[in-house]
């Protein structure tokens, strides 16, 4: 051995402690130890949707917030019917079956308090408006669509700031039209994602939602990966198959908190997933049991201004709320 190889532990030890210190350094100064790096995510439960009999026994309920009212729209497709519940989780109106006559597939609330209800009716869906009440104004048309989208029939709904967004579960087909059904944008999710066109009719979304800067979120269970669908075409990805924490099994919703937070349901773990905003696995809750605090399979989620985050689970444990709140 030479005698540059003859280092003492002692020696290595004086040689890195500068480096070490000049890294933490530059660490601090660039920001990245400021406090949201240092920040976690807290979750505890709060109670499930209830009315005066207790709490309703939903199963896999599709979910709509309405920010400006503070209330929650719940589909409820066992009974085709629309249940609205305030703030505090109780139920305060429904309406559905007897007004609607058709097979109500998700909800969503306009600004100033219209109601958009998804339809499926003779083997095609549409979108009708109506009051408060639940009573139908009209059906909205999606007007200037183009070529490329031509016999697009929508299976999911989400509305975000004077926007609706359409999905074709079938084709990854993705539309977003203004108020009144005006086209805006469209998005071939099978194309953006090289997927083989034999494929894209077997290659469900199990989630949609859309953050506050018009990001749309997706997620695909058959590859393992949650999307963001930039408003200019970019995708970016994250995900990875495995039953380890921060692995992904059987995906289902995903949606977004204001500090970039990333919630994703895994129905086969009975877990809700979070992650940053750059991808990075933080922690996850939920489980299967007993304890009002599990979840049991869990699919559809909705998360409101005050940080409380909705989640549609099987074996009728209805929707249960939780509190999101930052260390």
């Amino acid at each position: 051995m030479t005698h540059k190889q003859c280092i003492s532990i002692s020696q290595i030890r004086s040689t890195l402690m500068p480096i070490w210190l000049a890294f933490w350094i530059a660490f601090m100064i660039s920001g990245a130890g400021n406090s949201y790096a240092l920040e976690g995510v807290q979750v505890s439960y709060l109670y499930n949707l209830s009315n005066f009999n207790g709490f309703v026994p939903f199963n896999w309920a599709h979910l709509s917030v309405d920010e400006d009212r503070n209330e929650i729209y719940v589909v409820d497709p066992r009974e085709n019917e629309v249940r609205v519940f305030n703030e505090n989780g109780m139920e305060v109106y429904r309406f559905g079956d007897e007004q609607i006559q058709a097979p109500i597939v998700d909800v969503a609330v306009k600004k100033e308090g219209d109601i958009l209800l998804l339809l499926r009716k003779d083997r095609k869906h549409i979108i009708m408006a109506c009051n408060f009440k639940g009573e139908l104004l009209n059906e909205l048309e999606l007007k200037y669509v183009p070529p490329d989208f031509a016999g697009f029939s929508p299976d999911r709904m989400v509305y975000r700031d004077e926007r609706i967004y359409l999905l074709e579960n079938l084709s990854l087909r993705l539309v977003v039209t203004d108020i009144d059904g005006r086209f805006q944008a469209g998005y071939d999710l099978g194309l953006l994602l090289e997927i083989d066109e034999e494929k894209v009719a077997q290659t469900d979304i199990g989630g949609l939602s859309v953050d506050r800067q018009g990001n749309i979120l997706f997620t695909i269970p058959v590859l393992f990966s949650a999307f963001k669908l930039f408003p200019d075409g970019k995708i970016a990805s994250f995900g990875s198959p495995g039953g380890a924490p921060g692995k992904f099994n059987v995906i289902g919703d995903i949606v977004a908190d204001d500090r970039g937070h990333y919630y994703v349901a895994d129905r086969l773990k009975s877990v809700v997933l979070i992650f940053d905003r750059n991808f990075r696995f933080l922690k996850q809750f939920g489980y299967g049991g007993s304890k009002q605090e599990n979840l049991f399979a869990p699919r559809n989620l909705a998360l409101d201004w005050k940080g409380r985050l909705y989640v549609s689970q099987l074996r009728s444990k209805g929707v249960s709320i939780f509190k999101i709140t930052y260390d």
